[in-house]
C-alpha cells in the first residue's frame, strides 16, 4: 500500500513535467507576433514657397518677381510586419517591432505664379518605399490570468526610405527635326536621409481561449519621423518663355504616420 501512495504523486510529477508549459503574460514570457500593416501618411509631408526675380521675357532688360511653390504629397500601403516582446516583469515588456517596405506613392507638384501667369504641373516621383523599426516598453495593466490582455508603449522608432524606387523630379524630352524623341534628360532630383523619432501604441492580444498559447493581435502605432530631403532642379523654361534659375535646397519632410496591425501571436515561456 505505501508503495502505490508514493507512486500517485511520481505519475502526477511526470505528466506535469512533459506536457507543454502555458504562458501567462508574466515575467520571463515571450510573445512572438506576426501580419498585416496599414500606413498611413499625412496627406502633404512637405510643401515650401518663395518669391524670387526672373528675366522678363517682354523686356530682357528688367526682371519680374514670380512665386515657385512645390508640394510632396503621399498615398497609404498595407505591408507586413514581425515582432518580438518579452516580459521583464508581470504586467511589463519590451518590444521589438519591425514594418517592412510600405510602398507609398508620391506625387510631386509644382507651380509658378506671375504678374498675369499661372503655370503648374504634377509628376509621379514613384514609390517612397518606407521601412520601420521600433523599440517599445509596454504596461499590460490587467492581472496576469486574463486572456484579453490590453496594453499601451512608448519607444522609440527609426524612418528608413529606400530611394531605388524615385524618379527624377523633371525629365525633359529631347526632340529631333522630325518630331521624335530621341532622349530623356533628368533635370532634378530628389535624396533622402533616415530619421529617429518617438513612438507611442495601444494595442490588445486576446488568447484562442483561456490558457490558449496562440492568440489575435491588433494595435495602433503613432509614429514621429522627420527625415531630411534634399530637392535639386535644373534650369526649367516655363511655356511662356520665363527661365526659373536652378534651386538646390534640403528640408525636413513631415513625415508622421500612424500603422495599424492586426495579426496573431504565439506567448512561450522556457
Amino acid at each position: 500500500m505505501r508503495t502505490k501512495h508514493l507512486l500517485l504523486p511520481l505519475a502526477i510529477a511526470a505528466a506535469s513535467a512533459t506536457s507543454p508549459a502555458f504562458a501567462d503574460f508574466t515575467g520571463g514570457d515571450f510573445i512572438v507576433r506576426a501580419g498585416a500593416a496599414f500606413m498611413d501618411t499625412e496627406d502633404s509631408v512637405f510643401s515650401e514657397s518663395a518669391i524670387v526675380d526672373v528675366l522678363d521675357p517682354d523686356d530682357p532688360d528688367s526682371t519680374i518677381s514670380v512665386e515657385v511653390g512645390d508640394s510632396l504629397d503621399l498615398d497609404d500601403d498595407t505591408t507586413w510586419f514581425i515582432n518580438g516582446t518579452f516580459f521583464v516583469a508581470d504586467h511589463w515588456a519590451v518590444e521589438l517591432y519591425y514594418m517592412d517596405g510600405a510602398d507609398l506613392e508620391a506625387d510631386y507638384d509644382t507651380y509658378v505664379i506671375g504678374p498675369d501667369f499661372e503655370t503648374r504641373s504634377s509628376n509621379r516621383l514613384g514609390d517612397f518605399e518606407t521601412n520601420v523599426t521600433s523599440l517599445y516598453v509596454d504596461w499590460y495593466p490587467v492581472c496576469v490570468e486574463s486572456w484579453i490582455q490590453p496594453y499601451i508603449g512608448v519607444g522609440v522608432n527609426y524612418t528608413d526610405i529606400d530611394q531605388d524606387y524615385l524618379r527624377p523630379v523633371f525629365v525633359e524630352d529631347v526632340v529631333n527635326s522630325n518630331g521624335v524623341v530621341t532622349e530623356r534628360i533628368d533635370r532634378g532630383l530628389v535624396n533622402f536621409g533616415s530619421s529617429w523619432g518617438w513612438t507611442a501604441q495601444v494595442g490588445v492580444d486576446i488568447e484562442f481561449g483561456r490558457n490558449a498559447n496562440w492568440l489575435v493581435n491588433a494595435s495602433a502605432m503613432y509614429i514621429n519621423a522627420d527625415p531630411e530631403i534634399e530637392v535639386g532642379v535644373d534650369n526649367v523654361v516655363l511655356s511662356n518663355g520665363i527661365v526659373v534659375d536652378s534651386v538646390r535646397y534640403k528640408d525636413d519632410l513631415d513625415y508622421d504616420s500612424w500603422i495599424f496591425n492586426l495579426g496573431v501571436g504565439y506567448k512561450f515561456s522556457f
